[in-house]
């Protein structure tokens, strides 16, 4: 049955809080593995530590998710798996099954797998520290090898399992900012910087939420490191946002719709600049927001050209033939976004774009407060960085997969219940500031921290220009 409304609170998030702790290395397992760089071929397809992870776990979490097992099943859901769908049927049609069958099926693993693991597997404060716990660690083990790639311009990684595997190229471009840019154990540095990036406000909030100042900026500022190190205009901007957000809440945290405000001040500053600007909020977004003149001025005729295309093939889109472009034009398109809607058609980025928004608006509408109110933060903030990112940037493989993985991570949220719930940095359910309560319908806090807002190239392969 398809429903968005919780069922009894207690009896869910008590029977679920036993069920997540079964799980705990699955999820540990596969954020290491995104950070592995090498594949090996199994009948002919391309597979990797995480593409394996992902295979073996699609059928049961997705059965277990879409009979109603975790909660009931949300509109998030089914809007998730209708873009999936909708992607795969873009591509049959521009391409026939027969030729793309290998694209079709991984990428409908590579869209619902992750999701529907963390949403069969996080649903406890528990298991989403868990989780945050072992992204961080995936991001901080990779800050030695990034640091040694700027200074040098090679990938110890990379170098030491070429030896004897399949590994992924080494990105070599011009330096930034006096440094070459880490690729990490990722395919590019865009997938590397944008994947770090994500950590950030999940290192904060949720790691860092009950310990000292000293800790939790040392933690966020390995992740920092690690952002820096990608010199990538998208993960920077991932990272600003989050920032952002946070300071946003902490100036204005006596205003209590302060998100309807910064809402609304963002619409009017777009309208301005719309009316009084001779240049567009796109032209000027993408001015000041990269590091280098020459890829704003190439992502505006990317934008331009691109949404053209989009215009002329809204349904199925262009699949993974080339899009119309001046000749002098590479190939590749910075924008995860646009990509999305000219491969597979208006439809998919719609369905993909409205799973992430009502996920904001159920989320953000959850009743809850203290440590519950900053794991709410701490999701909302870094899959707004994603976003907002994801604008400047094309992401792929293990990257897209942590999207994903962390748009399902926090669907939890919608349906928890602080009584459930008492100081969960330490054990669950033990809090040496737990009341006890003789309502269900106790106190509810009427200063909440809410975040209801919205956040928000292309060939045969995916590939990437400088961001």
């Amino acid at each position: 049955m398809l429903t968005d409304a919780a069922a009894p609170k207690g009896s869910i998030q008590r029977q679920s809080l036993g069920k997540a702790k079964r799980h705990p290395i699955l999820v540990a397992i596969l954020m290491m593995s995104f950070v592995m760089p090498f594949y090996f071929d199994v009948f002919g397809l391309r597979m990797s530590i995480y593409r394996s992870i992902l295979v073996a776990a699609f059928i049961p979490v997705l059965f277990l998710c879409l009979t109603g097992r975790y909660n009931g099943v949300k509109s998030i859901d089914l809007l998730v798996v209708l873009h999936a769908f909708w992607s795969s049927a873009a591509i049959a049609v521009n391409h026939g099954v027969g030729s793309q069958w290998e694209f079709i099926g991984i990428r409908i693993i590579e869209t619902l797998a992750p999701y529907f693991i963390a949403r069969a597997m996080i649903r406890s404060p528990e298991s989403f520290r868990h989780f945050c716990y072992w992204f961080f660690v995936s991001v901080v083990i990779m800050v030695p090898f990034s640091l040694y790639q700027n200074i040098y311009d090679r990938s110890i990684l990379i170098d030491v399992f070429g030896n004897f595997m399949n590994v992924y190229r080494e990105v070599h471009q011009e330096p930034r900012l006096g440094l070459y840019r880490a690729q990490g154990s990722m395919p590019h540095p865009i997938l590397y910087g944008v994947y770090c990036a994500s950590a950030f406000s999940l290192s904060w909030l949720v790691l860092g939420g009950s310990k000292k100042l000293f800790s939790r900026l040392f933690s966020t500022g390995l992740v920092t490191i690690a952002v820096f190190s990608s010199l990538s205009s998208g993960a920077f901007l991932a990272v600003a946002v989050q920032i952002g957000l946070m300071v946003w809440r902490k100036i204005f945290d006596f205003v209590q719709k302060r998100w309807n405000l910064l809402i609304w001040g963002f619409i009017g500053c777009y309208v301005f600049i719309e009316i009084f600007s001779n240049r567009s909020p796109a032209q000027i977004f993408a001015a000041y927001l990269t590091l280098k003149s020459s890829t704003a001025w190439n992502r505006i005729h990317i934008f331009e050209n691109a949404s053209d295309d989009v215009m002329r093939n809204p349904i199925f889109g262009i699949g993974l033939g080339d899009w119309t472009r001046p000749p002098w034009m590479l190939s590749s398109i910075d924008n995860f976004w646009l990509v999305v809607a000219l491969r597979y058609g208006l439809p998919a980025f719609i369905f993909l774009l409205l799973a992430v928004v009502i996920s904001f608006r159920k989320v953000g509408g959850s009743q809850l407060k203290g440590d519950l109110a900053k794991f709410r933060l701490g999701y909302l903030f870094s899959l707004s960085g994603f976003c907002i990112a994801a604008i400047t940037v094309h992401v792929w493989d293990a990257t897209f997969c942590l999207f994903m993985f962390l748009l399902g991570s926090g669907i939890w949220l919608i349906d928890s219940n602080d009584e459930d719930f008492d100081d969960v940095h330490g054990e669950v359910g033990s809090g040496k500031d737990r009341t006890i309560r003789y309502t269900r319908f106790g106190h509810m806090s009427s200063h909440q921290d809410s975040l209801s807002h919205t956040s928000g190239g292309a060939k045969g392969r995916d590939n990437a220009s400088t961001d």
